[in-house]
């Protein structure tokens, strides 16, 4: 139950905006149109366990972010479901799943990993961890005929986080609770967060602009 309280109230700041509250930011105030984008839910394909999903975490965090700007448009389509593979080699099926939309970005979590940081004999429990992660971007221009991509990398990051903070009671230490912002882990996610929200608006805003 906790899991779901703190889930909907992260997510409140995505749902907190009526849909024509969300159009009224399409245009900036001189009347120019902003780069309409969609963000795919992240793929975690990671094995960390958690009290809370964090594919919701890292796709509403991102969102928020890339909204925040003020100068992209992140269009609401949550009913948007595609069974083909995002990172693949065809493109084409993009253009009818994610229709309406001049951008799409697709994320995935391919590594989240508490990796100790033993010295000489020092157990597992009693050293120092590093929190090693990987997120796969793609971003892909649908304005034209066929799709492009426009970014394709992997951020890597690394935290380290000394043995007095871990482990942490991450029941207690959730996602949307101001201590978690404070924690190791929240502090290496926004770190995270930062780096693929700015690649993905710099992209966007870069190939809008050609």
């Amino acid at each position: 139950m906790r899991c779901l309280i703190i889930s909907a109230l992260a997510l409140g700041c995505l749902s907190g905006c009526s849909r024509s509250d969300m159009m009224m930011t399409r245009y900036h105030d001189d009347g120019r149109a902003k780069p309409v984008l969609a963000i795919a839910p992240v793929i975690d394909t990671t094995m960390f366990d958690l009290p809370w999903s964090l594919s919701e975490e890292l796709t509403a965090t991102i969102v928020q972010k890339v909204g925040k700007s003020g100068k992209i448009f992140i269009s609401s389509r949550e009913d948007d479901t595609y069974t083909s593979n995002p990172f693949g080699v065809q493109l084409d099926w993009m253009k009818k799943t994610f229709e309406d939309q001049e951008f799409v970005a697709f994320l995935q979590l391919v590594k989240h990993e508490a990796v100790p940081s033993r010295e000489g004999d020092i157990s597992t429990q009693e050293s120092s961890v590093n929190l090693e992660m990987a997120l796969r971007l793609r971003v892909i221009d649908l304005r034209s005929a066929h799709p492009s991509i426009v970014l394709q990398e992997t951020i890597r990051d690394n935290y380290f986080v000394p043995k007095e903070l871990c482990p942490s009671d991450y029941n207690v230490i959730a996602w949307g609770t101001e201590d978690f912002n404070k924690s190791p882990m929240g502090i290496a996610h926004a770190q995270l967060i930062d780096q693929a929200a700015t690649r993905i608006s710099d992209y966007v805003l870069l190939a809008k602009s050609r």
